[in-house]
């Protein structure tokens, strides 16, 4: 008790205090404190009553100030608190004859938000002068109106951005257009077509560092998001990426009928030979020499002892080395395959080497490297390199697994076996 009758006397002198310095909200704290402390108290009834007046018209001029320097937030909150402060009729008309003052100050100030597209700023001033004035709801209806229609012009040419982006195929930046769109206003169009042009990025990029597993994902996933439609760009790279297995075939191969320098490729200087160098001299002289080495009477009039033995070595992009059957041929055919497991952007290189070999060694004909999604995107191609006149290769899927091969053998052959004494050898 001696402690509340403390707290209570306190309050009073400190009231009293502030009364004296005409620090009203001091006062009127004081004063509202001691209400609650003992509600049945006519003398601290009174006391808040006679401060509340005074901290009100102080609120009521703090209004007017806050409204003339644009801060209508303060001045509404002002407002409201000088009425609840206190109810004397004086007091309350001098609230209603400010509260016009404040409302017109408050939709002057959005208004010209508005007019800068401002409509935040603009729908917050309105919707606090509407509180206390009907009459404003029309303009806050039409500025929320307004802002909406602006919300979607924005909204729709972020979104065109991105449209036009992802016909260019370049996925990353219309996803960042589409994601401007969604901070603009989230949902609408703009939300399914980021997440497809994310998963295009995301596939291409796992497509450029070959890790087609990851790339087959994002693929996936940008044409479950059901906006492939569109152009069905997810679709085809996932086709093209999936591992497939493919037959590299190597077809045929056709060669110059004599070395670079005029010598056979293997025996003896005849009149046959002669005469074939012949008709490719008087071919060049006449500027149909390619003409004359594609057609079949140079290659028939050669000496079959003058022919090449032609083998066509692969080398596979793991750095498998495959060797076909020797054939002594100016044109050789082989239908020889090799199994891989690929995809049409796979561009690790397939080398081809064509060589001659008899008892004086071996001699390099031509070579080519082509990439393995030139052969699986192209089906046949025809290469040719310093002798080669033609080299043709193939590819198609194939249904044996990867690895397998047909007219190959492993390059270069293994030793043979040694023989035990006395043994007879292995047939």
């Amino acid at each position: 008790q001696n402690a509340r009758q403390n707290a209570l006397k306190g309050a009073v002198d400190r009231c009293r205090a502030c009364q004296v310095a005409q620090d009203w909200e001091c006062a009127f704290g004081e004063a509202d404190y001691l209400v609650r402390m003992e509600p049945g108290s006519a003398d601290y009834a009174a006391l808040r009553t006679d401060v509340g007046r005074q901290a009100a018209a102080a609120r009521l001029s703090r209004a007017a100030e806050a409204s003339a320097r644009h801060d209508h937030k303060a001045a509404f909150g002002l407002l409201a608190a000088a009425r609840a402060a206190s109810n004397d009729p004086s007091l309350q008309a001098q609230a209603a004859k400010l509260q016009p003052t404040l409302v017109g100050a408050a939709v002057r100030d959005a208004q010209q938000y508005r007019a800068q597209q401002q409509f935040p700023p603009a729908i917050d001033l309105l919707t606090m002068a509407a509180a206390l004035d009907g009459s404003v709801r029309p303009q806050l209806a039409q500025a929320q109106a307004e802002y909406d229609a602006w919300l979607t012009a924005q909204y729709e040419a972020a979104a065109q951005q991105g449209d036009a982006l992802l016909r260019d195929h370049r996925f990353a930046e219309a996803a960042a257009r589409y994601e401007d769109a969604l901070r603009i206003r989230p949902g609408g169009r703009a939300e399914p077509l980021a997440r497809y042009a994310r998963r295009l990025a995301a596939g291409d990029a796992a497509a450029q560092r070959k890790d087609w597993a990851a790339a087959a994902r994002a693929y996936d996933e940008a044409v479950r998001t059901g906006m492939d439609g569109t152009n069905g760009y997810g679709a085809q790279m996932l086709d093209r990426v999936a591992l497939r297995p493919y037959a590299l075939r190597v077809r045929s191969v056709l060669v110059r009928p004599i070395r670079p320098d005029g010598a056979p490729w293997t025996g003896h200087s005849s009149p046959g030979f002669e005469r074939v160098v012949g008709m490719l001299a008087n071919a060049a002289m006449e500027g149909r020499g390619n003409q004359l080495v594609a057609g079949l009477d140079v290659y028939d009039a050669l000496p079959h002892e003058n022919k090449p033995n032609l083998t066509v070595i692969v080398t596979l992009p793991d750095g498998r080395q495959l060797a076909t059957a020797t054939e002594k041929a100016l044109r050789a055919r082989y239908d020889a395959y090799v199994v891989v497991a690929t995809n049409g952007l796979d561009d690790r290189p397939v080398s081809l080497r064509v060589v001659h070999t008899d008892e004086r060694g071996t001699v390099e004909v031509g070579s080519v490297t082509v990439p393995v999604n030139a052969l699986v995107n192209a089906g046949e191609l025809k290469v040719s390199d310093h002798a080669i006149v033609e080299l043709k290769l193939g590819a198609e899927r194939a249904s044996a697994p990867d690895g397998s091969v047909v007219n190959l053998a492993k390059y270069p052959p293994p030793p043979p076996q040694a023989v035990a004494p006395g043994r007879p050898p292995r047939t």
